[in-house]
């Protein structure tokens, strides 16, 4: 009987098709695009919350995480936060990174805060990074700060300005003797 010879040549056509199909599995499977970060050049950007306005930054780049939660913007030249009923507490800035979901943002380099005070006092702060709460309106200089008002200056190891109260909480006060 020769049955031997068709059946080794189906089976080598089934071990063909059997690698065949396994060599071809997972072929049809299209790579996902990963999606790049967003670039705008020279704009404004602007912040609120439920209350009314919160921030806006005038920039020179702005670039956008894929997800759009994140705003990583470099050289602020006219920084504003809003203050209820007061003026505006006006920014310079190195980078400042927002989150857009929590209206947060996160300041990196040398930054220079301006608030008008009332009866033309001005008061400067100067410090190399700080955080800017949105919801609750608190400023966190987490950094070596130079506060000035008139002809007064303070260095302080850290300090915290309550925009809504207009309480500013200072740490560890820095200066030298002469």
């Amino acid at each position: 009987m020769n049955w031997r010879i068709p059946a080794a040549v189906a089976l080598l056509v089934f071990l063909a098709w059997v690698g065949f199909e396994i060599g071809r599995a997972g072929g049809d499977i299209k790579i996902a695009r990963v999606a790049a970060d967003n670039k705008l050049f020279k704009g404004s950007i602007h912040g609120k919350r439920i209350d009314r306005r919160s921030w806006s930054l005038d920039f020179d780049t702005v670039t956008m995480s894929p997800d759009g939660q994140n705003a990583t913007i470099a050289h602020v030249r006219d920084g504003r936060i809003h203050r209820i009923n007061k003026p505006d507490v006006l920014m310079k800035a190195d980078t400042v990174t927002v989150n857009t979901l929590s209206n947060d943002l996160a300041i990196a380099g040398p930054v220079t805060f301006t608030v008008q005070e009332g009866a033309g006092r001005t008061r400067t702060f100067q410090t190399t990074g700080a955080r800017y709460n949105g919801g609750t309106h608190l400023l966190d200089l987490n950094h070596r700060a130079t506060i000035t008002e008139g002809s007064a200056r303070i260095v302080v190891a850290k300090a915290t300005v309550n925009f809504r109260t207009g309480e500013v909480s200072l740490g560890p006060i820095e200066g030298t003797k002469s």
